[in-house]
């Protein structure tokens, strides 16, 4: 039996891509938790997508990648022309070639459902927030009366433009500065919209083992990350002592979220990062590491 067909476009970019992508984040796993969160954050963003923008990468036939790369063909070619040299019996033949034809359709329908369904969240979530009625003071969106959302909320909502949510109680609580804080970083790196790609972008690929961990490190390292920001605006003190009312809050008062995000999942993670000292590389360190993860993420892409 030909083993070609594992060559085929449809197996690189629904089998191959995000397992090479999803395993290269499992392998870089313990050096990567030595990085400050932003370098970690961007690092699992990137592999994350990294399956998404490989079946975005147009066919040229006539660039000069075409015969350096002959295997880097669209879905559509492997859509549209079927194995022939699977076997020489015609019942495996004809299973082989459903089988590719599930290849190439299965990753592109698991795409738009995806992506559908994580546009419902957003709206969802919308809706929720236009409902609690809140009123802008300054930067930041009030959310007035007696209910629990105006007791415990807190977050950042919105992808394009995203808008830091409290509640009247959070807002007038001695937590205040540090709460805000971290949710203004949240806001400013546009948190939300980077997990709601990842998140989408992984889920598509429902087949390949260890996303999980993947999407929970971009939800942990964009909490870190926005620590690290109110850490250094109002000491870590400040953010343990708000950490330690959020700790409290959950599993007893519901909140608003981003849509994306467990509330309580990552505080553990968070106390103990906080009880740590702050990890810092050089400027020009986290520029390398992110530039490296940009060239690393497009050379998957278009080889796979």
């Amino acid at each position: 039996m030909s083993v070609s067909w594992l060559g085929y476009p449809q197996v690189l970019l629904a089998w191959w891509c995000p397992l090479a992508a999803v395993g290269l984040w499992h392998a870089l796993r313990r050096l990567s938790a030595r990085l400050p969160a932003r370098e970690r954050f961007v690092l699992a963003v990137g592999l994350a997508v990294t399956p998404l923008l490989a079946t975005a990468v147009p066919y040229v036939p006539h660039s000069p990648l075409r015969d350096a790369l002959p295997w880097r063909a669209p879905m559509a070619w492997g859509i549209s022309n079927g194995v022939t040299d699977i076997d020489g019996q015609h019942v495996l033949q004809a299973l082989g070639a459903q089988l590719m034809l599930a290849a190439s359709i299965v990753p592109l329908v698991s795409i738009a459902v995806s992506f559908v369904a994580g546009a419902i969240q957003v709206a969802r979530t919308g809706r929720t927030v236009a409902l609690l009625a809140p009123r802008r003071c300054g930067d930041v969106w009030i959310v007035r009366g007696e209910g629990r959302a105006e007791r415990s909320l807190a977050s950042t909502v919105g992808l394009v433009r995203p808008r830091v949510i409290l509640g009247s109680a959070v807002a007038e609580s001695s937590d205040a500065s540090a709460i805000i804080e971290h949710e203004r970083a949240h806001a400013r790196a546009h948190h939300p919209l980077w997990i709601f790609l990842a998140t989408c972008a992984l889920r598509s690929w429902w087949w390949i083992p260890g996303r999980k961990a993947v999407l929970a490190e971009v939800r942990l390292t964009a909490e870190l990350w926005a620590d690290q920001n109110a850490r250094e605006a109002d000491g870590a003190a400040a953010v343990a002592k708000a950490l330690r009312a959020q700790l409290d809050a959950v599993g007893t008062v519901g909140t608003v979220s981003a849509g994306f995000l467990d509330p309580g999942t990552e505080l553990a993670h968070c106390a103990r990062a906080l009880a740590a000292p702050p990890r810092v590389i050089p400027a020009w360190q986290a520029w390398s590491v992110r530039i490296a993860t940009g060239a690393l993420v497009s050379a998957m892409s278009i080889l796979l």
